[in-house]
């Protein structure tokens, strides 16, 4: 194939019109993980992509050692720009990272779980606030009964506990999740969404020793004890680099 007639960067490489493109092959994959995931030696069935590849990793934590992943490989069909709201100190925690590239199985970088933070760390510093919780994470009710949650000691920012549901979702990729933990006593979820990633919760706080034992499948109404509704996110974040073309390929959209 020839070089590509015309690559045309706008609004400070924001968007990109890209003309003379062809198909590539791209490694097809998805997957649900429940905890550390490592794709090494993995072997993955092709697909012809008209617009290139795509690989993403978007993860859930209840910040005590358990976790929902979901790890995917294919075309790449999002939009060529758009904002990614996120925030560091989300609760419960999560993590997004989505790369598109243009070669032939290109979508071969995102392969463990060292592709995401440590979203379980320990507390700096080191303490606790004083409250026990329930803490569990699963995609379906009966993942997350009290009787197949753990106990967890709160760390010291973190006075109520959580329960709560919801939709996490990677392109065409979507499932339900079922969460408690421990939380601030604002209550207020803060998390990562954009035009190819999102993580859609809502729960209720509530005061005491593992009072977070209601059912996690119930409507929620608000995500907040003491305000009447759930926070808008914060701390929009536009980062895009170019999609190349021709020989080369790199990095679409890595997020936090």
């Amino acid at each position: 194939m020839g070089v590509p007639r015309t690559i045309l960067l706008c609004l400070f490489g924001a968007v990109f019109c890209l003309t003379d493109t062809h198909d590539r092959q791209c490694y097809n994959f998805q997957h649900i993980y429940f905890g550390p995931f490592d794709l090494s030696g993995m072997k993955f069935h092709n697909v012809s992509c008209p617009q290139g590849c795509s690989e993403a990793v978007l993860s859930l934590d209840t910040g005590y050692r358990a976790s929902v992943t979901l790890v995917q490989k294919g075309c790449w069909t999002g939009p060529p720009t758009g904002r990614m709201l996120s925030d560091y100190h989300a609760l419960p925690p999560d993590y997004s990272v989505v790369r598109g590239c243009a070669t032939d199985l290109c979508n071969s970088d995102l392969m463990t779980h060292d592709s995401i933070p440590n979203l379980s760390p320990a507390p700096n510093p080191p303490t606790l606030s004083g409250l026990k919780c329930y803490a569990c994470l699963g995609i379906h009710p009966e993942d997350c009964t009290p009787e197949k949650s753990r106990q967890v000691q709160c760390h010291h920012d973190q006075s109520v506990c959580f329960q709560g549901n919801g939709q996490m979702t990677v392109g065409n990729f979507s499932v339900p999740v079922y969460i408690r933990t421990c939380h601030r006593p604002s209550c207020i979820i803060k998390g990562t969404s954009s035009p190819w990633t999102n993580i859609d919760l809502q729960g209720s706080c509530c005061d005491g020793h593992l009072c977070n034992r209601d059912s996690v499948a119930q409507p929620f109404t608000t995500a907040s004890a003491t305000a009447p509704a759930q926070a808008p996110l914060l701390k929009a974040l536009l980062l895009m680099v170019p999609l190349l073309l021709g020989t080369l390929g790199g990095p679409l959209m890595p997020l936090a």
